[in-house]
């Protein structure tokens, strides 16, 4: 096998519900194979519930959990591994073969946005997985620009050929359909930092007030862990409280591709934020695959494509009456959609499929390299690391020493008599006042007595004597 990809979200297997992850792992192993490579890809076996072996290996696919990934790897024995993003490494101990990281999108970013705490710690863990890489792409220009600062911090050599830029690409076999121009579609699972309700909202009203137009929304919650902090359930309520809207929830990728080429248009459209301007949304791509000239955000390398190719609407995200304007000239040329229908498909078709944008990441799987010096500094690291470890130890054991000293009595009753200081200073300060009395008295005394005169023989002045007779002779 010449490669491996290896990723922790569910795949789009027949029947099943996928998340943009796990489109894009699938991507990368189809442009691999479509290259000439023989590629799998192995997903996490909690992600696959009821999947056999079996069934997964039908689709050139396996799964792995931390305890079997070794083996896997041992039984496949591929020339290379690719790891679709760099936070699943946390889980994959070290292999033998050369290993590639797939940045698709600014995953750290993401953590923030989720709320992650202990921020040091996370940066140190993608520091310590691109260390491990020997080779890296990612999914556009702008998160290109945004990953070289990490790989340079982890050792890269920068040059201009480092971290080329695969964009999420899909099958060359684009759909076709009897699409319905005044037909909106609407999908996705709802993540914290991603907010499209003020663009539904204008579209409802505007399908409410002129009596035309349905909108199909297909979305819902991430199929392993709701992560929408309670606004998927808010915007459901208005969906659900509408008759120009029908709500489909989470469906399998191929049955939702089937149901995606009936729509004349989608909408994309949500608040601007630092994650969103660096994505290269995955969505985004299916619906231009899927026929949909979609209304897109102004502010994303994505949007400025659509925009030039006028594949769709490229919009500020605030601007609702712009966007009001929009639906509705939507609604009255059923021709226009037809155009921006054709111009989508003709983008996909020559920039967007796996087929054409994979060769970056199929030259290297060809003949990978380990990275040159990557063995030194990750001794290096290492070596900081055991004494980052031992200083810990030793804090940790003067630490213990303290606790043991804190719990003795004497250091108790020392604790006591020391937050009691204001009281010694009081005392003190009482016990010198007779001490000051004592010395004044003394003082005072002794300057009353009779000063002592004792006689003192000086010797003569030089040249001078002295008539000890003087006296006696008168």
């Amino acid at each position: 096998m010449d490669a491996l990809i290896l990723t922790g979200e569910p795949l789009p297997l027949p029947g099943r519900v996928t998340t943009g992850a796990g489109l894009r792992a699938w991507g990368l192993k189809e442009g691999l194979r479509c290259a000439g490579l023989e590629a799998w890809v192995a997903t996490r076996a909690v992600a696959m519930e009821g999947l056999t072996e079996e069934e997964a290996s039908r689709h050139h696919s396996a799964l792995w959990e931390p305890d079997t990934i070794a083996a896997l790897v041992a039984r496949l024995d591929p020339g290379c591994v690719i790891s679709q993003h760099w936070g699943i490494l946390r889980d994959v101990p070290p292999l033998a073969p050369p290993l590639a990281i797939d940045l698709a999108g600014p995953h750290l970013l993401e953590r923030r946005l989720w709320g992650a705490e202990n921020w040091v710690e996370h940066l140190e863990e993608k520091l310590a997985a691109l260390r491990r890489a020997d080779f890296a792409v990612c999914s556009g220009e702008r998160q290109r620009l945004y990953f070289l600062n990490h790989l340079a911090l982890a050792g890269f050599d920068l040059t201009s050929e480092t971290l080329p830029v695969i964009p999420f690409s899909v099958s060359p076999e684009l759909p076709d359909g009897a699409h319905a121009h005044d037909s909106f579609f609407c999908g996705g699972m709802f993540l914290p930092w991603q907010d499209p309700s003020s663009a539904i909202h204008t579209l409802i009203e505007v399908l409410e007030e002129s009596g035309r137009g349905h909108l199909h929304f297909w979305g819902g919650p991430h199929p392993r862990l709701d992560v929408s902090r309670g606004r998927f359930e808010a915007l459901m309520e208005r969906l659900e409280s509408s008759d120009r809207v029908t709500c489909h929830g989470l469906t399998a990728f191929d049955a939702l591709a089937q149901e995606m080429v009936r729509c004349g248009v989608a909408l994309d459209l949500m608040a601007s934020n630092p994650e969103r301007e660096l994505a290269f949304p995955t969505r985004t791509v299916v619906q231009l695959w899927a026929g949909l000239p979609v209304i897109h955000g102004d502010f994303d390398e994505l949007g400025e494509i659509i925009g030039h190719a006028e594949a769709g609407w490229s919009l500020a995200p605030g601007d609702t009456d712009r966007l009001g304007d929009t639906v509705r000239q939507i609604l009255d040329h059923p021709e226009l959609v037809a155009v921006r229908r054709a111009n989508a498909q003709r983008l996909v078709r020559e920039r967007l499929t796996w087929d054409r944008t994979i060769e970056p990441l199929a030259d290297w799987c060809r003949s990978p390299t380990r990275r040159e010096g990557k063995i030194a500094l990750t001794l290096a690291f290492e070596s900081k690391d055991r004494e980052i470890a031992d200083l810990r130890a030793q804090s940790a054991a003067l630490q213990s020493e303290l606790d043991t000293i804190h719990g003795k009595l004497s250091w108790r009753v020392a604790q006591g008599l020391l937050s009691l200081r204001w009281l010694w200073a009081a005392l003190v300060w009482v016990a010198l006042i007779p001490v000051c009395l004592i010395a004044w008295l003394w003082l005072t005394i002794v300057d009353l007595l009779p000063a002592r005169r004792d006689a003192v023989d000086f010797p003569p002045p030089p040249g001078k004597t002295v008539d000890t007779d003087s006296d006696s002779s008168r």
